[in-house]
């Protein structure tokens, strides 16, 4: 019987420690702004007009419309000083002459700690003005090979919604 309540017991902890596991992981699915906004996570909250150094590619994310663009804009990781600390972020820049009615650009950034076997995503972040520039929260770099980031980016509509783009891994 003292067996059998062992057996028991080790069941029922590997149970309870992988309901953990998967309930504590970071997949993207849920992800939303308030995940790494006002300092949660490691986060750090920086103005949108802040600019560093481009690391890691850039790229432009384009709805097509009718065999047109209709909305364009640009994304790219920036790296910097904030608050006396080395940090990544991300940054999105809407197109002030093809940026259609209703169009919606969007921005998020993903943080890796064990060498992207699963990471955290700060936003998406939302903005729907022409000629927009808006930032996800800075997060510190790390000379360590596990960390990483990388920025991701969608412009989308009713009807038009581009492919999400994202940087290499940095």
């Amino acid at each position: 019987m003292r067996g059998m309540r062992r057996i028991l017991h080790v069941g029922a902890t590997a149970l309870a420690l992988a309901a953990g596991l998967v309930a504590g992981s970071s997949g993207t699915s849920q992800a939303a702004a308030s995940d790494c906004a006002g300092g949660v996570n490691g986060f750090t909250d920086i103005p949108d007009s802040l600019s560093g150094r481009g690391v890691a590619g850039a790229g432009a994310v384009i709805a097509n419309f009718g065999g047109r663009p209709w909305a364009i804009a640009s994304y790219e990781m920036h790296t910097g000083t904030v608050g006396g600390r080395q940090m990544g972020w991300g940054v999105l820049s809407t197109s002030s002459s093809t940026w259609g009615p209703s169009a919606m650009g969007r921005v998020w950034m993903d943080v890796t700690n064990d060498g992207k076997k699963s990471w955290i995503q700060c936003g998406p972040f939302d903005t729907t003005a022409r000629g927009a520039r808006i930032t996800t929260p800075a997060y510190p770099t790390s000379n360590s090979a596990s960390r990483a980031f990388r920025v991701c980016a969608q412009v989308s509509s009713v009807s038009p919604q581009s492919d999400i783009l994202c940087t290499p891994w940095w």
